[in-house]
């Protein structure tokens, strides 16, 4: 932890933290002295990250929940701000993402897609307006590269990604209009090792890489690094999306 961090003390509610890139956001602002509320669906990983965190010296507390589940998602969030007396930021990293075709695509892939990286999302962020303070919070969603083209093969879930865009630009200007000056980011990588990403290329690496990719890809971790550089920025300052790739990737 270090002193005088900017977020020491800051409340923090982070979705999709059992694994991947909300994870490493967990660990990320843990070391910069946040408290942490985690939610996901995996009960044991979030006992055992929660675990580490207090290990650690961290306030942290674990919420299982399957966000897809609206009455429980809402439970969820309001507990979570409870136990923490109230959110300064809310980091929605849950999703998952299939090659599931527009044409002939599997419409129960569809429907998961829609259900974590849209709905979930949006209730999620609806509930836990109400409890940041006065002057504001922020809202960091976790969307993708492929909320800004669509890939050859995921044409549905660049759907859901696109969504996710216009959502954050849709309630940064809701609440704008209402006075509110709660910051309203996303960040769109390209490629992370992850666990969604192996259930996109369903597990399948050739030539040493996923779908024939044969470079360096990002990490949670890299990630993890620049939404703490959108939360840390000054209060005058907005930053809307970060678009990252792999530095080999070519599109």
């Amino acid at each position: 932890m270090q002193n005088g961090s900017s977020l020491d003390g800051k409340r923090v509610l982070i979705t999709g933290a059992s694994s991947g890139i909300g994870n490493a956001i967990a660990r990320a602002f843990a070391g910069q002295g946040a408290d942490i509320a985690l939610l996901a669906r995996r009960e044991e990983r979030l006992r055992d990250l929660s675990e580490d965190l207090i290990g650690e010296g961290t306030k942290a507390f674990s919420f299982p929940v399957d966000l897809t589940e609206t009455g429980p998602a809402q439970d969820a969030v309001n507990l979570a701000a409870s136990a923490l007396g109230g959110l300064d930021i809310v980091i929605n990293a849950a999703g998952v993402a299939y090659q599931a075709n527009l044409s002939n695509g599997d419409i129960e892939k569809w429907r998961a897609m829609l259900d974590l990286n849209v709905f979930a999302l949006a209730v999620v962020t609806r509930e836990a307006l109400p409890h940041f303070p006065e002057h504001g919070g922020h809202i960091v969603n976790i969307s993708s590269m492929s909320g800004h083209r669509v890939p050859g093969k995921g044409g549905f879930y660049s759907a859901t990604k696109f969504a996710v865009r216009a959502m954050t630009e849709g309630l940064r200007q809701e609440l704008r209009a209402k006075g509110n000056l709660t910051r309203v980011s996303s960040i769109s990588p390209g490629f992370v090792e992850t666990e969604l990403l192996d259930v996109y290329f369903s597990g399948q690496k050739t030539g040493g890489g996923y779908g024939g990719v044969d470079y360096p890809i990002l990490q949670p971790e890299e990630v993890a690094e620049l939404v703490l550089h959108q939360v840390t920025m000054p209060e005058t300052a907005e930053v809307t999306d970060i678009l990252v790739r792999p530095t080999g990737q070519k599109t």
